[in-house]
């Protein structure tokens, strides 16, 4: 893998390298990470070096195989394995080196639906695993985002992992490794990445990408340790570029709505905007609204060195919005915030789910302060 193309967590890599230059291998391996630091290409470059093969065998080599959250589209009508996605598979993690689930499912396109590693898949690769290896060295499998495991997939997997085949390696990928399933994960030599440095974001626009320096310097602070975020500002390919808007409107009708009721039909009407967007994005929104509130909590209390600068709409006081969030209604609103995460993620109505959230957060917007 070329070094040009995935930056950050330099020390964690080293140490990776030295488990096959040493002979130390584990045969299974959870790499937990967050969105944007590349882990899954860092996975692939590992089991590349662990079968002796070089990056150009990516796609090719007999011994490595894939597994990644699947679903229905218009050419894949039943019982989705990775094996139908592959040559999508391939676009993918050439084009977005440091792309997240939103990005696959978008070009999985399959709308709305979440994407999942099933029975089917399990027993695909129980099947793989169980031939001899082709080059006579190692038999690799990479699972990127192993939490999307539905329970029987998660327990043919552990048996692989339990009693697993000479010289065979599994590494599973998540950004969210509590939701792995323990029992496999306790079987797991756990490796954890960083959020890559603001610095490194930058130097990266820079030199690989001709970022000028005001834009490069604006895009780091923004993109919160995620070069697939950063990327994505660059090109303006994200919906992001909606949040800060989105954002606005919603605290301005839901601090508004406790003397002006007529404010809830523009509550009603946002709601539909923010429905209108992804399930992915509408996750990735509402850990934008976290963000921000936190942003305002230290703002408020005067840590104003941890605050990042914003791009809001003209007209928007972050300061006065500021004031109104503090030690008596922050949790009740990371509450209301993660919970909308988690009822958006089981699919439910995002319409009705944002709504409720909105109107919940106004009483809280009027808190009096400690």
């Amino acid at each position: 893998m070329s070094e040009l193309r995935i930056i950050g967590n330099e020390t964690v890599r080293k140490l990776l390298d030295a488990t096959i230059s040493g002979g130390r291998i584990s045969h299974a391996q959870l790499f937990s990470a967050p969105e944007g630091v590349g882990a899954l290409r860092i996975a692939i470059d590992y089991a590349l070096k662990a079968l002796g093969a070089g990056e150009e065998k990516m796609f090719s080599h007999p011994d490595l195989h894939y597994v990644f959250p699947v679903n229905t589209n218009k050419d894949v009508k039943k019982s989705p394995v990775s094996d139908d996605f592959l040559p999508l598979w391939q676009k993918f993690v050439t084009e977005h080196p440091y792309g997240n689930l939103a990005d696959w499912y978008a070009m999985m396109d399959i709308e709305n639906k979440q994407g999942i590693i099933g029975k089917e898949e399990a027993e695909s690769i129980a099947k793989k695993l169980s031939l001899k290896s082709f080059s006579g060295g190692y038999r690799a499998v990479v699972i990127w985002h192993g939490e999307k495991m539905n329970q029987t997939a998660a327990n043919k997997l552990l048996k692989l992992i339990e009693e697993p085949g000479e010289r065979t390696l599994i590494i599973i990928v998540t950004d969210d490794a509590g939701a792995v399933l323990p029992t496999i994960s306790s079987r797991c030599q756990k490796v954890e990445f960083r959020h890559i440095g603001q610095d490194e974001i930058y130097d990266c626009l820079v030199r690989q990408y001709g970022t000028a320096s005001d834009t490069a310097r604006r895009i780091a602070q923004g993109a919160d340790g995620d070069m697939g975020r950063a990327l994505k500002m660059l090109s303006g390919g994200s919906h992001e570029e909606a949040f800060p808007e989105l954002f606005v409107r919603f605290v301005r009708h839901a601090f508004m709505a406790k003397k002006r009721p007529q404010e809830l039909n523009n509550l009603l009407v946002w709601a539909s905007d923010v429905s209108a967007l992804s399930r992915e994005s509408q996750k990735r929104f509402l850990e934008y609204a976290c963000g921000v509130f936190r942003q305002g909590l230290m703002n408020n209390y005067g840590v104003t060195e941890l605050v990042l600068p914003q791009d809001f709409p003209a007209g928007f006081n972050f300061g006065g919005f500021s004031q109104y969030v503090h030690g008596r209604n922050i949790a009740d609103i990371y509450r209301e915030l993660t919970d909308a995460q988690y009822h958006i993620e089981r699919n439910a109505n995002s319409k009705m789910v944002f709504f409720d959230t909105a109107v919940k957060i106004t009483r809280y917007l009027h808190a009096k302060p400690v």
